[in-house]
């Protein structure tokens, strides 16, 4: 995890990396694709916080016109509910998978002091495959969504969509159920822990940025 040494520097310098690099691979990628390695190195997501970039972006719609682009910022009224659409058309999904999605930021409650890291915002699992591409419409909700939240920091803090492959088919997970107003569940969820208990498969990705205390 970066540490930073002055308040609010780091989540600013992140935004502003984000954006030039963006700036730089825009015109080479409009044929070919976003660079979804470089991009989420740039952000610091790979390899702090998950260890290979996926492969895929992940569309994600806030209102039906509202599709998040990859780092984009973000208010945190836009991203108050939850998303209207979530789908991957390109991502190779068959009609057998069973897929979970998770929401976090790895941020919380401040980039420079991430004690609560990862903040699980967002969890379904057992979404099926026939009905996933067409967006996020079924599933067991493990986290309910919520928000950015409440905080004294004014930096920008980093909200990653990861898109997950069950390789067992539909599963049992032993998770607790966390309604929306609980957040002690939330805090410090181990990713990396998560994924390597069930061996899910990373199929794709996207995130944003916010301000919380904006």
């Amino acid at each position: 995890v970066v540490r930073c040494s002055v308040m609010g520097v780091c989540g600013t310098m992140r935004k502003l990396s984000v954006v030039l690099f963006f700036a730089l691979v825009a015109f080479g990628g409009a044929f070919l694709g976003p660079d979804l390695p470089g991009i989420f190195r740039a952000a610091q997501i790979v390899p702090n916080i998950i260890p290979v970039a996926p492969s895929r972006q992940l569309e994600v719609y806030y209102g039906i016109l509202n599709r998040v682009s990859l780092g984009e910022v973000l208010t945190p009224s836009t991203v108050r509910t939850a998303p209207n659409s979530v789908k991957c058309l390109l991502c190779g999904i068959r009609i057998r998978d069973f897929l979970t999605l998770v929401l976090i930021d790895p941020d919380a409650p401040q980039p420079d002091n991430p004690f609560e890291a990862n903040f699980l915002h967002y969890m379904v699992v057992n979404v099926p495959g026939t009905r996933f591409a067409y967006g996020l419409n079924a599933g067991e909700v493990v986290a309910e969504y919520v928000g950015t939240q409440q905080s004294l920091s004014t930096s920008f803090h980093r909200y990653i969509y990861l898109l997950y492959r069950q390789p067992t088919g539909r599963t049992l997970f032993s998770e607790p159920r966390i309604p929306a107003n609980n957040t002690t569940l939330r805090r410090n969820f181990a990713l990396d822990t998560f994924v390597s208990k069930y061996g899910l498969e990373l199929v794709a990705g996207n995130f944003f940025q916010a301000n919380p205390a904006a």
